[in-house]
């Protein structure tokens, strides 16, 4: 059965926070959801973010991002009060401001919080995010510092030095597995809503980790490293859509033949965890998991790195049936589609790449075949009415008679009055397509343009990540607008499926 779903980070949720929670204003997205007749809701890595804001480069592959907490729901438990709650902000996050707030309120809280509270005593013992507070609490009493610069003996990992720490700082280790505690809480609550809706959430995994992360630190096994200790050669990918130099990410790469040793344990546990939290997970980056773009540590850009081999489907030996999403996009070549064929995970495609006039192009809907979850555009992309707002001369044509050509065969309603109703074409054809799963970013279900996007690739600044939907953005109007549109798209897929 086809499906349809929206792209809709949790930092991009409305709030009064400053930035998305878990609060009402998922709640309220999940009902959207439901009214409109959509059946996923796709979100990005969860994870702890750095500097720069990043889901993709996280601190700890096994913690969870304690700005999405709700405070008001805190209220509800007697540990905050109403006047205690933040100003209500709207518009982009404000990373260093929500940051400061969010510890501040989440520390106070924790100050009236019971830790003899037999289920978060239940909760610490089972160890999950042992490693995260620790590190945290580490990097507390550092002030901040990464922790190849802490000294004092602790910038190499030492369980016993680090036991003997955490007896003399437990309050602040603790407050760490307080914030573990809240999130996983405020989560089960929430997927359990959406799950009795009849969404299904699509989780994101990140491929690779920061250097100043938890795993680094007291797991530097897993990663390829100089005698000194740090990455002789780090990740990204060579030149492509996104940029002519390559995007230089920086991130420790996977020492796989060691972990080949152990039949990938670790990496097989991550893979597990996360299907516990979504319904469905999609894995960033899947290429690299065939072969991966090594470049060398002080290379000012990634135009010149080599290809090295990765674990390839024996990391998902007996995951063939997960619910996985292989993010293949980039380069790909015949040895990745071997792997995919031998795992039978659907891969992606993008119709934003695909208005390029060739008529044959794989990232056009109506190529499509069923194993893909297709979109309009990722969280890299131009929103697409922002990509065809900077099209000129022959480009824009290109594009124009592209949307014109799929919607037609499709049997597509045509709007092409403007970039807009262009836009609304090309999500209706993109759910009109056989890919299993389609999926639109909100920002084009809205049609909005270059103000709305979400990351650009290879580009540190404070508008990534940074873009919110405005809760006055979702009228009945456009839910009625989005049902109709699924429904009719639903039954001509369904008549078109009998008649062959």
């Amino acid at each position: 059965m086809r499906e349809a779903g929206v792209l809709l980070p949790v930092s991009a949720l409305p709030s009064e926070e400053g930035i998305g929670t878990l609060g009402k204003g998922a709640y309220d997205f999940v009902d959207f959801l439901a009214a409109s007749s959509f059946s996923v809701w796709q979100v990005l890595p969860l994870t702890p973010t750095l500097d720069g804001n990043s889901p993709y480069s996280s601190v700890a592959a096994f913690a969870l991002n304690p700005l999405y907490i709700d405070l008001a729901e805190l209220t509800e438990e007697g540990l905050l009060t109403s006047e205690e709650l933040p100003a209500k902000k709207s518009g982009k996050i404000d990373y260093p401001s929500v940051k400061r707030e969010k510890d501040r309120l989440l520390r106070l809280a924790f100050s009236r919080f019971d830790k003899r509270n037999e289920e978060f005593i239940s909760f610490e013992r089972e160890g999950a995010y042992r490693d995260y507070a620790a590190f945290s609490s580490l990097g507390e009493y550092f002030g901040g510092k990464a922790f190849y610069d802490w000294g004092d003996g602790y910038s190499s990992y030492d369980p016993i030095r680090t036991k003997a720490f955490l007896s003399a700082h437990e309050d602040s280790y603790l407050y760490y597995v307080f914030t573990q505690y809240l999130f996983s809480k405020q989560w089960k609550r929430l997927k359990t809503y959406a799950n009795g809706k009849g969404i299904r959430i699509l989780g994101d995994l990140p491929i690779y980790l920061s250097r100043n992360s938890v795993e680094m630190y007291a797991h530097s096994e897993l990663f390829m490293l100089g005698e000194d200790g740090a990455p002789a050669l780090v990740a990204g990918v060579p030149p492509d859509y996104f940029n002519e130099e390559g995007q230089l990410w920086g991130n420790p790469l996977y020492d796989w033949e060691r972990m080949k040793a152990d039949g990938y344990s670790w990496w097989r546990e991550r893979i597990r965890r996360e299907l516990s939290l979504f319904d469905i997970l999609r894995i960033d980056h899947f290429r690299g998991l065939d072969r991966f773009y090594a470049i060398d540590a002080s290379a000012p850009n990634a135009k010149e790195g080599k290809w090295l081999p990765g674990p390839g489907a024996a990391l998902f030996e007996g995951f063939e049936d997960a619910p996985i999403v292989a993010e293949d996009l980039g380069y790909i070549d015949d040895s990745l589609r071997e792997m995919l064929k031998k795992v039978g995970y659907p891969g992606m495609k993008v119709y934003e790449f695909g208005l390029n006039g060739d008529p044959w192009s794989e990232h056009k809907p109506a190529n499509y075949r069923e194993n893909v979850v297709a979109y309009t555009g990722t969280h890299d992309n131009m929103p697409f009415k922002g990509y065809l707002d900077g099209l000129k001369g022959e480009e824009k044509k290109t594009a124009i008679r592209d949307i014109k050509t799929q919607a037609e065969v499709l049997s597509v309603p045509l709007r092409l009055q403007n970039n807009a109703m262009l836009t609304r074409t090309a999500v209706e054809t993109l759910f009109a397509s056989k890919a299993r799963l389609a999926i639109c970013p909100m920002q084009d279900l809205l049609s909005l343009g270059a103000e709305a996007r979400m990351n650009t690739p290879a580009l540190v600044s404070e508008e990534n990540w940074a873009w919110r939907l405005d809760r006055g953005a979702i009228k009945e109007s456009l839910i009625r607008s989005l049902s109709k549109m699924l429904k009719a798209t639903d039954r001509a897929n369904k008549e078109k499926e009998a008649a062959l």
